[in-house]
């Protein structure tokens, strides 16, 4: 038996082979995260510009029906 495995410990090469795996699934995860923020601000700011889009087309209805209905008076 080792030194290592009678008092417990991990081998150095092992742990730090253990680090790097653990620190490339944090740089995965990373970027995952990332790809996810830039898809909810990407969905955020269509959610606006759909909700200005929305208010001038009723605007523009609203102005619609008021000239027929005063073309209907006239």
């Amino acid at each position: 038996m080792s030194q290592y495995q009678n008092n417990g410990t991990v081998q150095p090469n092992r742990a730090q082979l253990e680090i790097e795996r653990l620190q490339t699934i944090l740089t995965e995860r990373n970027q995952q995260l990332q790809a996810a923020e830039q898809i909810i601000t990407r969905t955020q700011i269509n959610h606006k510009q759909a909700h200005k889009t929305m208010r001038l087309l009723m605007v523009f209805c609203v102005l619609l029906i008021v000239v027929l209905s005063w073309g209907g008076a006239a």
